[in-house]
C-alpha cells in the first residue's frame, strides 16, 4: 500500500512536468495529461538532467531511467539542479528494487515513491483541491461584488 503524500499545493504542482521513461509509460503520461499536465517525456536520466538545466518544470516522474543512468542517480542529479523540484519515483509493486528506492527516496528532500495507482489519487487530489479553490474563490468574489452592490 503506497502512502500518498499530503496537497499542499494546487493542480499548478505538476502543472509543467518532465516525464522520464525509457520504457512504455503510456498509463503514466495519460494520467498526467488526463490531470491536466502539460508533459514533456524525455527517454534517459542524462537527457532529464539536461532538459532540467535549460527549462522550469514543476514536477519529474521518473519511471525508468535507461542504463547510463540508474534511477537513483537521476535523481540525486535533479536534486542537485533544481532543490525545489518534486520528484515522483512511479514503482511497479513486484520490483525488488522498490523497497531500495523508496528507502532513498524517504532521505531526498521533495522526493516521493507511488504506484501507477498513487500517482492516480495523488493527482486526483490535487484536482480536487483546485477545485475547492477555486470554488471558493468564486464564493469570495460573490460575496465582494454583493458588498459593492450594497454600497
Amino acid at each position: 500500500m503506497s502512502v500518498v503524500p499530503s496537497v499542499h499545493g494546487s493542480r499548478r504542482r505538476f502543472h509543467k512536468t518532465l516525464l522520464v521513461c525509457s520504457k512504455n509509460c503510456d498509463a503514466v503520461e495519460m494520467s498526467l495529461t488526463g490531470a491536466g499536465c502539460v508533459v514533456t517525456k524525455v527517454s534517459d536520466g542524462d537527457s532529464a538532467v539536461n532538459r532540467i538545466r535549460r527549462e522550469i518544470f514543476d514536477a519529474a516522474v521518473l519511471v525508468s531511467t535507461g542504463k547510463e543512468m540508474d534511477v537513483v542517480e537521476t535523481v540525486f542529479n535533479l536534486r542537485d539542479i533544481r532543490s525545489s523540484l518534486e520528484i515522483i519515483i512511479v514503482t511497479d509493486g513486484a520490483d525488488a528494487s522498490v523497497s531500495v528506492i523508496g528507502k532513498i527516496a524517504a532521505t531526498v528532500p521533495n522526493t516521493t515513491t507511488l504506484s501507477l495507482h498513487g500517482l492516480k489519487v495523488l493527482l486526483a487530489a490535487c484536482n480536487d483541491q483546485v477545485r475547492g479553490k477555486d470554488a471558493e474563490s468564486m464564493e469570495s468574489g460573490n460575496r465582494s461584488d454583493q458588498r459593492r452592490r450594497i454600497k
